[in-house]
């Protein structure tokens, strides 16, 4: 991949056709903005030639940062790429990055995969990723609105969304969600609501020649106790915490 070193100026450089932040935006680089004001722009935007301009391959956020501190060039690598590459580039450059959101990632591998007929397999090939990790966050497109919503406005991590998402019964899964963006909640959690919402609420006994009448066996109760009281805690009272194993209260003795 041939590479030269360019200033350019701002107004020949173009966003990127298929961006990968949506929620890219003046009050999200405030930092950067008084970064560059301070000391310029470190690290260089990788480019690629469009016509008589430059799209952004890297660097994003750089580029408007770079014009709401007012400059009139940038310091870019410009790269000879494929299309297809330039994705991937883009997609190399934000890999470790933790404030991506999920549903971002998700639409820009759904876009990989339609627009150049790559497989799960091979997207993770060329990520260095687990085709696991590729499918699980294709799989955000399908989730329902309260959980898109969610992961959406930064309530909800993507481990306990993924967990919430298996939650079989709509109205079950409405609720544990709501509960999650309420008071939070760990993907161990999470697991955990997933297992007991996904438990029938009435079981019933194989019909046989013996039992042609089966029973029918309510749900045992799987409420957890409060390390402070000792009393079983309901859904809709629980919240997440996070503390110490050594600096959880011991319960409260019951009274007899």
């Amino acid at each position: 991949m041939k590479s030269r070193y360019q200033i350019i100026p701002l107004d020949r450089i173009l966003d990127p056709s298929q961006p990968l932040r949506s929620d890219l935006s003046p009050e999200s680089v405030d930092d950067l903005v008084a970064s560059i004001k301070q000391v310029g722009i470190i690290e260089p935007l990788v480019v690629a030639k469009k016509g008589d301009n430059f799209e952004v391959i890297a660097g994003h956020r750089r580029l408007l940062a770079a014009t709401i501190a007012g400059l009139a060039t940038a310091p870019c690598m410009v790269t000879e790429v494929e299309d297809m590459q330039a994705e991937i580039l883009k997609l190399h450059e934000n890999i470790a990055r933790a404030d991506i959101n999920p549903i971002d990632w998700a639409k820009h591998l759904a876009h990989l995969k339609q627009q150049y007929h790559l497989s799960s397999a091979k997207i993770a090939e060329i990520l260095g990723m687990s085709e696991p990790w590729v499918n699980q966050h294709l799989l955000i497109l399908s989730y329902s609105p309260e959980l898109l919503d969610a992961l959406a406005q930064n309530k909800l991590s993507f481990s306990a969304a993924r967990e919430l998402a298996q939650i079989k019964d709509e109205r079950k899964r409405k609720s544990y969600t709501d509960y999650a963006v309420r008071g939070g909640v760990s993907p161990q959690l999470a697991a955990r609501w997933r297992r007991e919402a996904n438990i029938p609420t009435l079981s019933q006994n194989p019909t046989t020649e013996e039992n042609p009448n089966p029973q029918i066996v309510p749900e045992t109760n799987t409420d957890p106790e409060c390390p402070v009281c000792g009393e079983p805690v309901r859904l809709e009272e629980s919240i997440t915490l996070t503390i110490h194993h050594f600096c959880r209260p011991a319960p409260r003795a019951s009274s007899s």
